[in-house]
C-alpha cells in the first residue's frame, strides 16, 4: 500500500513537472502544422499559408517563386510565432490582376494582416518580396515590429545601379519578354532562375523546380510574373518620395556570400543606419532554401531581440 502511494505520488509529481515545463515554454507543445487559406483583399483573392500561434511573422516571397519557398523556415518560426506566408497577386494560388504598382501588392499584404486581426508585425521579404515589404514598411511604419530584407537592394537607394549588370531586369519588363520566352518557359526558368542564381544546387530537387515551373505555365501566370518587373521599372519615384529616412524600427539584412554579399546591407544603410547585417554562408540568391537552418536561427534571434 505504501509503495502504491509512493508510486502514485511520483507520477503526480512528474505530471506537475511536465505541466510546469509546458506553461513556462508553451512553444514546446505548439502545433507547427501548416494550413492553407484564401482571403479576398482589395478585390484580389490572396492565397496564404498559416502556422503556429503568437506574435505575427509575415513572409513575402520573390520571383519566380511563391509561398512554397518558405517551407523549410516556417516550422522553426511557427514554434514561437504565428507565421503567415501569402502568395502575392498573380503568383501561386492568388488571383491574377491587370498591371499594378508594387505599393498595391504591399497594400494586399497589409489588408491581409488586418483581416487576420493583427496590426504590428515582423515582416520578411526576399527578392521581389523586398520592394513589397519595403513599401509596406514605408507606408505603415508605426505597425512595424521589425523588418527583414534578403537579397535585394532598395529601389531609389541603389537597386537601379544594378540594372546594367543584371540583364533580366530590363528584358522581363519589356514587350518582347512574352514573345521570346513563349513556349520556352521550362528551359528558360531552369537556366535563368534555378541555375545561375543558385550556389547550393542540392537545395533544389528536380521535383521542386518542376513545381515552380508548373505554377508559371498556367494560363496568364507568365505575364502576371513579368508584371512585377514592369512595376519595378516605375517604382523609383514612389520609393524616393515615400521611404523618407531614417527608419527607426529594427531592420535586418541577409545576403548570400555567393550572391549579393552585402549589397542589400549597403543599400538599406542609407535609410536605416543602425540596421543589423548578416551574410549567409555558402549560399546563393535563395538563402531561405539554400541555408534554411542558418536563416531560421538568425530570424529567431533577431525577433527575440525586438
Amino acid at each position: 500500500m505504501a509503495e502504491s502511494r509512493r508510486s502514485a505520488l511520483s507520477h503526480a509529481l512528474i505530471a506537475l513537472s511536465l505541466l510546469g515545463l509546458l506553461l513556462s515554454n508553451p512553444a514546446s507543445a505548439q502545433d507547427t502544422s501548416v494550413s492553407e487559406h484564401d482571403a479576398v483583399i482589395n478585390g484580389v483573392t490572396i492565397h496564404y499559408l498559416r502556422a503556429g500561434s503568437g506574435d505575427p511573422v509575415v513572409l513575402v516571397h520573390g520571383y519566380p517563386e511563391n509561398s512554397h519557398t518558405w517551407r523549410h523556415v516556417i516550422p522553426a518560426l511557427a514554434r514561437y510565432y504565428t507565421v503567415i506566408a501569402p502568395d502575392t497577386r498573380g503568383t501561386g494560388g492568388s488571383s491574377i490582376t491587370p498591371d499594378f504598382q508594387l505599393r498595391d501588392v504591399a497594400e494586399d499584404i497589409h489588408g491581409l494582416v488586418h483581416h487576420l486581426g493583427f496590426r504590428r508585425i515582423f515582416l520578411v521579404g526576399h527578392d521581389f518580396g523586398v520592394p513589397v515589404v519595403s513599401a509596406y514598411a514605408a507606408m505603415h511604419r508605426d505597425e512595424m515590429r521589425a523588418l527583414v530584407v534578403a537579397e535585394s537592394p532598395l529601389s531609389a537607394y541603389g537597386l537601379e545601379a544594378l540594372y546594367p549588370k543584371y540583364w533580366h531586369f530590363g528584358f522581363l519588363a519589356s514587350k518582347y519578354a512574352m514573345l521570346l520566352v513563349g513556349d520556352n518557359i521550362d528551359p528558360f526558368f531552369r537556366q535563368f532562375a534555378f541555375s545561375d542564381f543558385v550556389y547550393q544546387k542540392a537545395a533544389f530537387s528536380k521535383s521542386e523546380i518542376d513545381g515552380y515551373i508548373a505554377a508559371e505555365v498556367r494560363p496568364g501566370r507568365l505575364d502576371a510574373g513579368f508584371a512585377y518587373y514592369r512595376a519595378l521599372q516605375k517604382a523609383e519615384p514612389f520609393f524616393a518620395k515615400t521611404v523618407a529616412p531614417p527608419w527607426n524600427f529594427p531592420v535586418l539584412t541577409l545576403d548570400g556570400d555567393h550572391s549579393f554579399n552585402g549589397l542589400t546591407a549597403s543599400s538599406f544603410r542609407r535609410v536605416a543606419p543602425n540596421l543589423t547585417a548578416r551574410i549567409v554562408p555558402s549560399s546563393g540568391h535563395f538563402v531561405q532554401e539554400e541555408q534554411p537552418q542558418f536563416v531560421s536561427r538568425t530570424l529567431l534571434e533577431f525577433f527575440r531581440a525586438h
